[in-house]
């Protein structure tokens, strides 16, 4: 499975329904593309997203993909089944999409991610094959803007948020004050658990809950440090700021079905956290407390990003670097099959070294990882690219055009 670029429950959604629908390998190089930063500032307009995506040599394609728009009937079906659910409707008048609105879809056989003959690539270039790299590319990057914003999800499939509100509203008149009056309100969680019976589990995430986002009567992640208490060894700010971490995390779980992270070891956790702190001042006294120097402490957290716990693992920690030595030469005759001279690329025990600094490695648990020597004295390991199936997708080919 391709790793996804997406962190929330959409985006990783739309990346599962891509990995249905187009070939493995194209969605591989696209990811590449999208991640080294050739595509261009996305446009999502109804039915369609456009934007510039540059090639080798400098070349800038105009790309774009076609989203099949949804028909009226489907429309007035979708919100009937939303009117009809006083969770969904609170949520959405509160500006929540909730994940379950798919599997509802579905069951009136109405598609929102998707599906066979829903999308349709447009480029510039002269590559004949759909999707070529540059549409792919664009096809992964619409994950991040779900992460930021699932209704565009929606606009895609034709309908704008502003418009889907109002006629929420129109079929429920006489609900949706008070779902609106809930959602600012909120919901106190130990009234929730008081309400359960004796022994029973825990219970569905109230709608209110799931509308506002917040926990009692401070946003989520606004631990005060002044009043947590003062103890040896104990920074009430570091204290509140783990707080604040494990509360947006259990949120994440509840509200999006997200990952809790509880499997994750040290340097991953770590890596995660780091992005928080990123580019502040607080940045370099977060990797003193860590015991870990600055610019490691930044790369690690740069893997996180690309590639989760598993790009951790692979800058981290060299053990989780292949050293099957067949698998390795196959790697190198791959890349030089790709026009890369056998004598630029050098094999090692535990991976191919290139030139400016560029290591190929491949993980003990599969898929392949460009790395780049990066600093002056201590040269760190920062993750430029994968995991990916083919190892000639981390690299551009040699003497071949676009």
């Amino acid at each position: 499975m391709v790793d996804p670029s997406g962190h929330t429950w959409w985006g990783r959604a739309w990346i599962d329904a891509l990995e249905g629908l187009l070939d493995s390998g194209r969605l591989s190089r696209g990811r590449t593309y999208a991640r080294r930063g050739a595509v261009g500032p996305l446009r999502i307009i109804s039915g369609a997203v456009l934007s510039e995506v540059e090639g080798n040599h400098a070349n800038v394609y105009d790309t774009d993909i076609e989203v099949r728009r949804l028909a009226d009937q489907e429309w007035d079906q979708l919100i009937d089944t939303i009117a009809a659910k006083a969770g969904h409707a609170a949520a959405l008048l509160a500006g929540v999409l909730e994940p379950a609105l798919i599997a509802d879809a579905a069951e009136i056989d109405v598609r929102l991610l998707p599906g066979p003959g829903d999308l349709r690539p447009h480029c510039s270039c002269p590559d004949w094959v759909e999707p070529c790299k540059h549409a792919a590319a664009l096809c992964y990057l619409v994950a991040d803007e779900l992460d930021r914003d699932p209704f565009q999800l929606l606009l895609l499939r034709g309908m704008d948020r502003e418009t889907l509100l109002a006629r929420v509203r129109e079929r429920r008149p006489s609900a949706s004050g008070a779902a609106e009056r809930a959602a600012s309100e909120g919901v106190i969680a130990k009234d929730a658990w008081a309400a359960q019976p004796e022994g029973a589990g825990l219970a569905p995430v109230p709608a209110e809950v799931h509308a506002l986002g917040r926990l009692h009567d401070h946003p989520i992640g606004s631990t005060p440090a002044d009043g947590l208490p003062h103890a040896p060894g104990v920074d009430p700010a570091q204290l509140a700021a783990l707080a604040d971490d494990a509360a947006v995390r259990a949120w994440s779980m509840l509200a999006d079905g997200a990952p809790s992270g509880l499997r994750s070891n040290f340097n991953a956790d770590l890596a995660r956290r780091a992005r928080d702190v990123a580019g502040t001042r607080r940045a370099a006294a977060f990797a003193a407390s860590a015991g870990i120097p600055l610019a490691r402490l930044q790369a690690w957290s740069a893997a996180w990003e690309l590639a989760g716990d598993r790009g951790v693992s692979i800058v981290a920690d060299p053990d989780n670097w292949s050293t099957d030595q067949e698998e390795l030469e196959a790697g190198r005759a791959a890349l030089v099959h790709n026009g890369h001279p056998q004598r630029s690329i050098g094999l090692s025990w535990n991976g191919l070294r290139m030139r400016d600094g560029v290591l190929i490695v491949a993980g003990v648990h599969g898929g392949w990882f460009r790395l780049q020597e990066r600093g002056s004295g201590r040269r760190e390991l920062h993750l430029i690219a994968g995991p990916v199936a083919d190892v000639t997708d981390l690299v551009e080919p040699v003497g071949r055009g676009e």
